[in-house]
């Protein structure tokens, strides 16, 4: 097995976002992978979407994870990979997790479709400009993201993230990591491993000191040495 610290991770960004929300991870972290979103295929399920991911992948053993959604397809990628543990940073372990506001939601999953994507994106712009970025450089990333997702890939990710309903099995150890002043997956559905104090729902990149010292520390363990 190779050295821990070289291990490659891979950890898999929100709903629409991408690897920027791990800069500081890229920083702390030489090895790791931020695969982008593949174009969803016609009704493709979460696993097979997953299976698809790990063959882009490099073969051998590895660190998976993910925030926010990402973090839901890090476990189901866990099944198709060598993965020696799974990250969870401000996301959720099962669909029983899924805040209320969801699983309520459940029945509209049909009507995401139809959901104006490139409309909303075009209303995001004020919000990706120079003056924001330089009063509100968090709001401006985010919007940057937003904007620049794919409108299929977003619809995707929503829908599966309202239909989730099976637990992937996991055969390694699965940490997580989460905010406790998160509004989007509240504390309270979740049972983290570890919690961050006044933590929101982007913790990689507003707590990420945090972030690199637990994904250190999962390096460290001795399951996955």
């Amino acid at each position: 097995m190779r050295p821990e610290r070289e291990m490659p991770l891979i950890l898999l960004s929100g709903l629409a976002a991408d690897a920027r929300i791990f800069t500081p991870q890229k920083i702390a972290f030489p090895q790791l992978q931020c695969p982008g979103w593949l174009e969803p295929e016609r009704a493709e399920t979460i696993h097979d979407y997953a299976g698809r991911l790990a063959e882009t992948l490099d073969e051998g053993p590895c660190i998976v994870g993910g925030a926010s959604f990402g973090g839901i397809v890090a476990l189901h990628l866990a099944e198709h990979v060598d993965a020696q543990a799974v990250i969870l940073i401000g996301s959720i372990q099962s669909p029983s997790q899924l805040p209320l506001y969801a699983r309520c939601a459940r029945p509209l999953r049909l009507l995401v479709p139809c959901i104006p994507i490139r409309f909303l994106q075009f209303l995001a712009r004020p919000i990706a400009t120079r003056v924001i970025k330089r009063h509100a450089p968090f709001a401006y990333g985010l919007a940057c993201q937003f904007r620049e997702s794919s409108p299929a890939v977003f619809k995707w990710s929503l829908s599966r993230l309202l239909d989730w309903s099976s637990t992937p099995t996991v055969s390694c150890p699965v940490f997580h990591l989460h905010g406790d002043r998160d509004w989007t997956l509240p504390l309270r559905y979740t049972d983290p491993d570890k919690i961050v104090a006044g933590g929101g729902h982007v913790l990689s990149l507003t707590y990420p000191d945090e972030v690199n010292a637990y994904i250190d520390e999962i390096f460290h363990k001795n399951s996955i040495e």
